[in-house]
């Protein structure tokens, strides 16, 4: 199996993503792709975006929630399946139920509320049937492969 890798996608930032793939013999290639972070080649109506952790997460839902609606309405009209893999489990599994780490000084390091970002995402994938969905950062590249193929929903 081939699967693409969009030209975008910061090289190297999902070594663990490279790794699975290396073991299972599935072959990465950077390509630009319409929508999302990864593809299967030759069947374009899923794509999977990889986020960093929810602080990413809601930085493309909340800080640039207009750039981020749009990728997810051209998913949409081009009738691709989008599904956001978020390499963070959730308390509870809850995003609500989330809670900043600390800096050093004992504040919390993001400042966005779980909550509204909880509701931003629901309304998403109301209107827009974009599934957010999380994983432990050990697991993304077993998952990644299964979300392309249709296994998981």
């Amino acid at each position: 199996m081939t699967i693409y890798e969009d030209t975008r996608q910061q090289k190297g930032k999902h070594k663990n993503i490279a790794a699975y793939c290396e073991k299972q013999g599935i072959r990465i290639i950077r390509q630009a792709l319409n929508v999302g972070d990864y593809q299967i080649a030759g069947k374009g109506d899923i794509s999977v975006d990889t986020k960093y952790g929810l602080p990413e997460t809601a930085s493309c839902c909340l800080q640039e929630h207009v750039r981020f609606r749009d990728e997810v309405i051209r998913a949409q009209e081009c009738g691709i399946k989008l599904i956001i893999l978020t390499e963070e489990l959730m308390p509870g599994g809850e995003v609500r139920n989330w809670v900043s780490p600390l800096d050093r000084y004992g504040k919390p390091k993001y400042k966005f509320d779980p909550g509204t970002l909880q509701k931003v995402m629901e309304t998403m994938t109301e209107r827009y049937g974009v599934l957010f969905r999380f994983c432990d950062g050990r697991s993304t590249g077993k998952m990644l492969i299964e979300y392309l193929k249709g296994e998981r929903t």
